[in-house]
This record gives structure tokens, C-alpha cells and sequence, in this order.
């Protein structure tokens, strides 16, 4: 019976290890895709002032315990501009601006390689 314990122990100990290298791996793999989608939303981003394309940021929307991380990619400054830019309006005497889609191409880009960091180091 002791034996048995000890084996308990030790494959609980290996798959503690293994869920906090996962944890950190994931952490990286999620840090790295946030920042590369915030360089691609400054650099795809329409350009009239650039005052809209700089202000992409990322920051951790929730951080509750070990294994909720999230980060979160906004527009500080124009948030209400890019709905309007990614899917076009109308304007007020008539006619319609047409869509400068800027954000879905590289939100998809932002999570293919995510999936293969994750799965390059996991």
C-alpha cells in the first residue's frame, strides 16, 4: 500500500510540474501574439493624422487565478472610430464611407499563431 502512495505522489508531482510549465508556456505564447497584433493593427491601420494607429495598446483584461489569462488588444484614444472604419457608414447628407478593414485580417492572423505557438511549446 505504501508503494502505491508513493506512486500517487509522484505522478501528482509530475503533472503539477506539467501543468505550470503549460501555464507559463501559454502565458508567453499569449504575450507574444498580443504584441505582434498590436505592431500589425499600428502598421495596417488607415493613416489620415496616424494619431488612430498609434493608439493600439494591449493590456490583461482578467488575471483571476492561474489559469484564467487574457489579454485584451483595444484603440485607447478612437475605440468609437473602429467600428466605423472596419465595416464603413453612412453619412449624414447621404452616401456612405466605404469599410478600410484593418482589424479582422489581423485578428485571424492573431490566432493562427497562437495556435502554433501553443502547439510549438507545449
Amino acid at each position: 500500500m505504501a508503494k502505491t502512495y508513493e506512486i500517487g505522489r509522484a505522478v501528482e508531482k509530475v503533472l503539477a510540474e506539467y501543468k505550470d510549465a503549460t501555464v507559463e508556456t501559454m502565458k508567453k505564447a499569449i504575450d507574444k501574439t498580443s504584441k505582434q497584433a498590436v505592431r500589425d493593427l499600428k502598421a495596417d491601420s488607415p493613416k489620415r493624422t496616424g494619431a488612430y494607429a498609434k493608439s493600439w495598446a494591449s493590456k490583461v483584461d482578467k488575471k483571476t487565478s492561474v489559469l484564467a489569462y487574457e489579454k485584451i488588444v483595444f484603440n485607447k484614444k478612437h475605440y468609437r472610430l473602429t467600428h466605423l472604419l472596419e465595416k464603413g457608414h453612412r453619412k449624414v447628407n447621404g452616401g456612405f464611407v466605404a469599410a478600410q478593414p484593418h482589424i479582422a485580417k489581423v485578428e485571424q492572423d492573431a490566432v493562427k499563431t497562437l495556435v502554433k505557438e501553443i502547439e510549438k511549446n507545449v
